[in-house]
């Protein structure tokens, strides 16, 4: 791999609840999920959420839970070149996403807030607004956990890597639930990947998100007990996924072998769609909208993305709506 010779330099250089997703407990008939009509925000620090926002849009239209769904994605940046991970304080996280989560619920009036982010996932059950307000926010950290739990068990000595923002794996929310689950800690290892979500953004499949991808996944497997069996990657950043293949391809010029990626994206908005309540309307009003305070602008290699798969989603993307007042 020709970028490894400089890839040392390169680095010196830059549920609708979540407890009840946690408990494993179905939502009441009073719950979102048991509506004819539903507003569903989905809400991150950058474009990554879109994922989550794709997956959910054609889940629902095929399940027939709802009559009609609005998807709303909410772009949870406050300024255009400066995330969550550079403020200097938890508190100033908190109060800023607090913010956030109030411009939401008075602009949107949604039934449901998806916090498609683990950074904010991991803050948002402290913010007054969680504690005060009564719409439901549903984070991505408990699916996250669930999904390793899972590949976990089926193999006493397999280990998961969880990879994450700064603050993420500085929060420690996915190792700590899993050691409450009774996993030992050699069987988990965590990797923060610095600024890796903005290269990502920028150019998903270029070569220096390889480069960034490939130092982390070596740091990532230097951290393997001896001995170990299974290695899973758990992808805790909505950007990661998009860059899948890069995360496969670095492993390959490693002494470890992945045995499987797992990724939250994919499974966060099933909350949304209980078994109890699916098959009950034959079509799906689907409207899907993108909003932001700041300028999107890696919004054309996000359009890319989508263009070919999620055509509607990109003209949302497209023609998404800059309101500077939002929070």
């Amino acid at each position: 791999m020709k970028f490894f010779g400089r890839k040392v330099f390169f680095i010196a250089f830059i549920l609708i609840t979540s407890h009840l997703f946690s408990a494993g407990i179905q939502p009441s008939n009073h719950s979102p999920a048991h509506r004819e009509e539903i507003t569903v925000v989905i809400t991150d620090s950058g474009l990554g959420g879109l994922a989550v926002m794709d997956v959910i849009a054609k889940k629902i239209s095929k399940s027939g839970h709802y009559k009609r769904v609005s998807l709303v994605f909410v772009n949870a940046l406050f300024e255009a070149d400066q995330g969550y991970n550079a403020l200097s304080t938890r508190e100033e996280k908190i109060a800023i996403f607090n913010d956030v989560l109030s411009g939401i619920e008075r602009t949107f009036q949604p039934d449901v807030i998806l916090i498609a982010c683990n950074t904010l996932s991991v803050i948002y059950r402290d913010t007054p607004f969680v504690q005060n307000s009564g719409t439901e926010v549903v984070g991505i950290v408990e699916p996250g956990v669930k999904l390793i739990e899972d590949a976990l068990a089926d193999e006493e000595n397999s280990v998961a890597i969880i990879t994450g923002t700064e603050t993420t794996i500085s929060e420690d929310s996915h190792r700590k639930a899993l050691i409450q689950k009774g996993f030992p800690e050699s069987r988990i290892i965590t990797q923060s990947c610095p600024q890796l979500q903005s290269y990502i953004e920028q150019d998903p499949m270029g070569e220096d998100t390889e480069m960034l991808i490939a130092f982390y996944v070596d740091e990532a497997v230097s951290k393997l007990p001896d001995g170990h069996g299974s290695v899973y990657l758990s992808l805790n950043c909505s950007h990661y996924g998009y860059s899948e293949p890069l995360w496969k391809r670095a492993f390959e010029y490693t002494s470890s072998d992945l045995s499987g990626v797992l990724n939250p994206n994919l499974i966060m908005g099933d909350v949304l769609m209980p078994e109890d309540a699916g098959r009950r309307y034959s079509k799906t009003r689907l409207t899907m909208k993108v909003v932001s305070k700041v300028e999107l602008r890696n919004r054309d290699a996000m359009c890319n993305l989508f263009s070919d798969s999620s055509p509607e989603l990109t003209k949302a993307l497209n023609n998404y709506d800059l309101v500077q007042d939002l929070f």
